[in-house]
């Protein structure tokens, strides 16, 4: 008799349309994966500059995410990590360092930075409809982009967040190396922090009972912190970044620290929202009068 062969292939297709609970269980062990990996490298990756070290795990972290999504032809596999890296960051910047002892400046960070990690991720998870969905910004990408989707999803989707956290997070390198004493400023910063992550909190709560009545099918949110402005959750994320930046403050801060929180700010006022915008205006005719009585950002109802 002929010796039978078993071929092991993997179905990507068939993973890309699982049920919700096994596209959780899936995405939950690839990025138990990456945090693996990103240990591995923390300890065995070659010493060099400690914050080009870093860089170099997070890209070729971003890697493994980007393979992953295009062998399961779904961008949004990205969208957790986010909220994902800076989480390991602390880790990262804890062993570098080989941190005995935490004073003020590191313990408000770790505590900060920890809450609006897991907050964000779950909250990304309690909305996540499984892998048979996609951010509708990634497939209008894949539209207008054609045969150079995957460079703009390398690129676009994956790479350019990942510097972009990077940069915002690197005020953790000056936090956990100096043993500067907290100061009125890194209050400050801890305060914003704080108040970042409440108002995404309460933006993303109020989002989500919004979403799962469904009376509010075919209308936007409106009421709530949503009815002081129209992007609470965009405005808290700016404020949490800006407060770390003060949180790293110092006599001898590097005034380069300071890109993060204005990229991030760039990035959510000058291309996040007018996209938010744009598509809501032309999915509900009245939004235009929503637009007149309420504030793109800042918290103040005008009518």
């Amino acid at each position: 008799m002929p010796k039978s062969k078993v071929l092991f292939i993997i179905n990507f297709d068939y993973l890309a349309h699982m049920s919700l609970g096994k596209s959780r269980l899936l995405v939950s062990f690839l990025y138990l994966l990456l945090i693996v990996t990103g240990a591995y490298l923390t300890v065995y990756l070659p010493e060099a500059n400690k914050m080009i070290k870093l860089l170099i795990i997070d890209v070729l972290l971003t890697i493994v995410i980007f393979l992953q999504s295009a062998l399961l032809k779904n961008a949004s596999m990205y969208d957790p990590y986010w909220s994902f890296i800076p989480f390991f960051f602390l880790f990262y910047w804890l062993y570098e360092f080989h941190v005995e002892s935490l004073n003020y400046r590191m313990m408000a960070s770790i505590l900060l930075l920890s809450l609006w990690s897991w907050r964000l991720t779950l909250n990304w998870y309690r909305g996540w409809k499984g892998l048979s969905h996609e951010d509708w910004r990634y497939g209008d990408l894949r539209k207008k982009t054609g045969i150079f989707y995957p460079f703009v999803n390398f690129t676009g989707i994956h790479l350019f967040p990942t510097i972009l956290v990077f940069i915002a997070a690197m005020p953790l390198e000056r936090i956990f190396s100096s043993s500067i004493e907290f100061t009125y400023l890194n209050g400050i910063g801890a305060a914003l922090m704080l108040i970042g992550i409440l108002f995404e909190m309460a933006a993303d709560n109020q989002m989500h009972r919004f979403k799962q009545d469904p009376s509010n099918k075919g209308k936007f949110i409106n009421s709530g912190i949503w009815r002081y402005s129209r992007h609470p959750n965009y405005l808290g994320e700016i404020l949490f970044w800006w407060g770390l930046y003060l949180i790293a403050i110092d006599g001898s801060t590097p005034l380069y620290l300071i890109t993060g929180p204005v990229l991030i700010s760039l990035l959510f006022i000058g291309i996040s929202i007018p996209m938010m915008e744009k598509r809501l205006k032309n999915n509900y005719p009245n939004y235009q009068s929503y637009q007149k009585q309420t504030s793109v950002l800042i918290p103040f109802k005008f009518g």
